[in-house]
């Protein structure tokens, strides 16, 4: 049986106070009274609340989170990239949002619609060959766009990496 996700009138419910006192309490806790901020507190504990970022991120524009699309999984260059960004991210007090195509170009033009529905306030590809589509939806988007890997091919907005030809005559 599917659970109700607690919401905050559930808190106010709990507490005895409004669903406005929880929302300013959400939004700042230092807006409500210390005696006031701990009760709000273990109620939102004991119920398991989790914020619904959607109406802030309307708001406000902005996610705090940055789209990460790569082509596998399954490479372990990826993963250790991967671990770089999030630990960067979120010494900056960003989130990363994962998706991987499996090498399919029509895949990434889905992925990234995905990300993008998020409203990610940027977004970091693995790759740097895109289908027409894909550029256009990363034009109209509006956001910084890093391209990793390969340094030497145009990039969209941003790159880094390296330069695979000048590698292999260094060896």
């Amino acid at each position: 049986m599917k659970k109700k996700r607690p919401v905050p009138q559930d808190v106010a419910d709990r507490v005895g106070i409004t669903k406005m006192t929880v929302s300013r309490y959400l939004r700042n806790p230092a807006q409500v009274s210390a005696a006031l901020q701990e009760k709000i507190a273990i109620a939102l504990d004991e119920l398991g609340y989790i914020p619904n970022l959607a109406p802030n991120m309307l708001a406000s524009s902005t996610s705090r989170a940055i789209g990460v699309l790569l082509q596998s999984l399954t490479n372990q260059v990826f993963a250790e990239v991967l671990r770089g960004i999030e630990r960067t991210a979120e010494a900056h007090g960003y989130q990363t949002m994962l998706a991987h195509y499996g090498y399919h170009p029509d895949r990434e033009e889905q992925r990234l619609t995905s990300l993008l529905s998020y409203h990610i306030d940027g977004l970091i590809l693995a790759e740097r060959t895109h289908t027409p589509r894909t550029r256009q939806m990363l034009d109209v988007a509006g956001i910084p766009v890093v391209e990793l890997m390969d340094s030497v091919s145009p990039c969209l907005d941003m790159a880094v990496g390296f330069d695979n030809v000048e590698a292999a005559r260094q060896l």
